[in-house]
């Protein structure tokens, strides 16, 4: 996508996927989901997984918060149903309307599966689910969902903290670039994010600094001052081009670019406080020593305590 072609020219976020597995931790990603889909008016669905190989007599749902009458259900189908029926009521008490469906099969691939013949346009769930082996619906579920959907996915990773979401305390979204066409299909979805949160937009953009280099006959130092200088130029006129379609649009918008190791850098400048989440593509510039997005989109997931919104280009 170009920037010439940017443009917010379809309605997204009417139906909203949100894996359960009934853990305590998957349901960190509720409060994102309630503001998105009450500004948004968008449908949520709820949907549980009946993986093969899963222990139904020691995978029931967490049920300690959720009320003295699940504790007479015997059967784990029954509990799921009940959690499920429970989780989709108090969407509706927020005002946001919620069904419930059960698949069977592999986790991820249902997922995935559901989320594409069902027009959903948001995937949303937390990293971390039910902590026994075998047993959880999250975890490296939704690093394979993240890695393969071509449905963009909403995520809070195992160090989220409540409060710091969507609901709470977000007020601004950061969104690293690599001045990559891949890189910029995030954008209609930061404006469409701004646009109905009420969010300020950060642009940025990670500037690795060149190694001293040595000439090719002699082993001499060669200054690299002008080459830094350059792309620290060239990184400032590629944000400033994007931040003016943002501002065009009434959008706040500013940009920052930094320098160092692209995730590292990226989580310090989101953490410096407590109310911004990141957008980012899944896949930016190629190459090995290239800022490939992919990886970076993974460790911002681990690492930060408010979510991540991941878009795969197509």
């Amino acid at each position: 996508m170009s920037l010439e072609s940017w443009e917010e020219d379809w309605n997204m976020y009417t139906k909203i996927l949100v894996p359960l597995d009934g853990s305590k931790t998957a349901e960190t990603i509720l409060p994102n989901v309630m503001r998105l889909a009450r500004e948004s008016t968008s449908k949520v669905v709820l949907l549980t997984v009946d993986a093969p190989g899963l222990d139904s007599k020691k995978a029931g749902p967490s049920w300690s918060h959720m009320g003295d009458a699940l504790a007479t259900l015997e059967r784990p189908d029954a509990q799921m149903k009940a959690y499920m029926d429970s989780a989709a009521s108090m969407l509706a008490g927020m005002g946001v309307e919620a069904t419930t469906v059960t698949v069977a099969g592999e986790a991820a691939e249902e997922i995935l599966i559901y989320a594409t013949d069902n027009g959903c346009d948001l995937i949303a769930m937390s990293t971390r689910g039910r902590s026994a082996l075998k047993r959880g619906l999250m975890g490296s579920v939704t690093d394979a969902v993240v890695r393969a959907s071509d449905v963009p996915v909403l995520a809070v990773g195992p160090k989220s903290v409540e409060g710091k979401d969507l609901d709470g305390s977000i007020r601004s979204i950061a969104v690293p670039l690599d001045g990559s066409d891949m890189a910029e299909t995030v954008l209609p979805h930061v404006e469409k994010l701004a646009n109905l949160l009420s969010l300020d937009v950060f642009l940025l953009r990670v500037v690795r600094m060149v190694p001293w280099a040595y000439g090719a006959h002699e082993r001499v130092p060669m200054d690299t001052t002008n080459i830094e200088a350059a792309l620290e130029l060239e990184a400032k006129e590629y944000l400033a081009t994007v931040a003016d379609r943002f501002t065009a649009k009434g959008i706040t918008c500013r940009t920052e670019v930094l320098h160092g190791v692209p995730w590292d850098k990226i989580v310090n400048f989101s953490t410096t406080t407590n109310d911004m989440m990141v957008a980012i593509s899944t896949h930016g510039r190629s190459g090995i020593t290239r800022f490939v997005l992919g990886s970076v989109a993974d460790m911002l997931i681990r690492s930060l305590e408010t979510p991540v919104l991941v878009v795969r280009p197509l």
